[in-house]
């Protein structure tokens, strides 16, 4: 019987170290894609600016080479610059509608409410994009704004609303499969 009663607690030791593991485990993503976005966020003005206008180079590569657009090479650097704010805007939203996205997972998979999920997914969004925009106001070259954390928040909603469609898709295709 002391046997079987030491058994017992070892397992529900164990059980319970499974459980808080499960709980950190959860989170990883969450954690990896706010160090991917601090990392982009530490890279001072020029880094960040020869990223972006290196990005903005392939989209326009891209679009001549399947003959959306035709430009002369002297006017490239002009097309270059006007696309590089959007780049830049378009990657935060992208960056945050992921982080949104993994917050709501792991706060669902922790058990809290869809509803109440969604709101505590976008908030802890937002309050991950003004620790962000403050830890920018160190960085050489770059600005923390406040408009950007609005940025940020709406990549987040609109990564929320993406969820939301994929997880009724899913669902309205169960229901149609029984």
């Amino acid at each position: 019987m002391k046997i079987f009663n030491d058994l017992h607690i070892n397992m529900a030791a164990g059980s319970a170290g499974s459980y808080i593991f499960r709980k950190i485990l959860i989170w990883i993503p969450v954690i990896v894609m706010y160090i991917v976005i601090f990392g982009f966020s530490g890279q001072n003005g020029e880094q960040s600016g020869g990223l972006s206008r290196k990005v903005a180079n392939i989209v326009i590569d891209m679009a001549q080479d399947i003959h959306i657009i035709s430009i002369e090479d002297d006017e490239k650097d002009v097309y270059i610059e006007k696309l590089q704010f959007p780049i830049r805007k378009t990657a935060h939203m992208t960056e945050y509608a992921i982080l949104g996205m993994l917050v709501y997972t792991a706060l669902l998979t922790d058990g809290i409410a869809a509803e109440i999920g969604t709101l505590a997914a976008v908030i802890i969004t937002f309050l991950l994009a003004c620790t962000d925009e403050f830890h920018q106001l160190y960085v050489p070259g770059r600005a923390g704004k406040f408009t950007d954390v609005l940025i940020d928040t709406t990549g987040c909603i609109i990564g929320m609303a993406i969820y939301y469609f994929i997880y009724k898709g899913i669902k309205s295709r169960r229901a149609a499969d029984n």
